[in-house]
């Protein structure tokens, strides 16, 4: 797996993560629980040693390997989690976001619509020259005579 395709991909960081497990120690490492076989000729005595020393050296570099891998799996886990944790953060803020340019726009349409509601609204006549009516406080042309 790529390694760009790691990078910032929750999905393939959880799957690399879980993956990442060292194999089995092999069984031949419980030589080391045995002493040299120091019988026999120095040949064999020394090809003893060696493989003694040959295999403490493997169980080493085996248990270091390992230990990377957990190490490894463990920082990847973590840095999911911290980008999970950043997309949620990502979606919450750009929800607020939206949330508020929805308002503006709501708010800059209900001022629009309100000042166009109040040029219409504007009376054409006044309210005494309806016809048939009188504004208080005069009299009616028919009444005067």
């Amino acid at each position: 797996m790529p390694a760009a395709e790691v990078n910032g991909n929750t999905e393939a960081m959880s799957a690399f993560s879980s993956r990442l497990t060292a194999p089995p120690m092999p069984p031949s490492l419980t030589r080391l629980g045995t002493p040299p076989n120091l019988s026999g000729l120095f040949e064999g005595i020394a090809m003893s040693v060696l493989d003694k020393a040959a295999t403490a050296a493997m169980a080493t570099y085996l248990t270091k390997v390992t230990e990377d891998l957990v190490t490894d799996s463990a920082k990847v886990k973590a840095a999911a989690a911290t980008y999970s944790a950043a997309d949620v953060a990502s979606a919450l803020t750009l929800t607020a976001s939206a949330l508020k340019l929805a308002n503006k726009g709501l708010g800059m349409l209900k001022q629009a619509g309100g000042t166009f509601g109040q040029q219409s609204a504007s009376p054409a006549t006044e309210p005494g020259d309806e016809p048939g009516k009188t504004a208080p406080g005069t009299t009616s042309p028919t009444s005067a005579a």
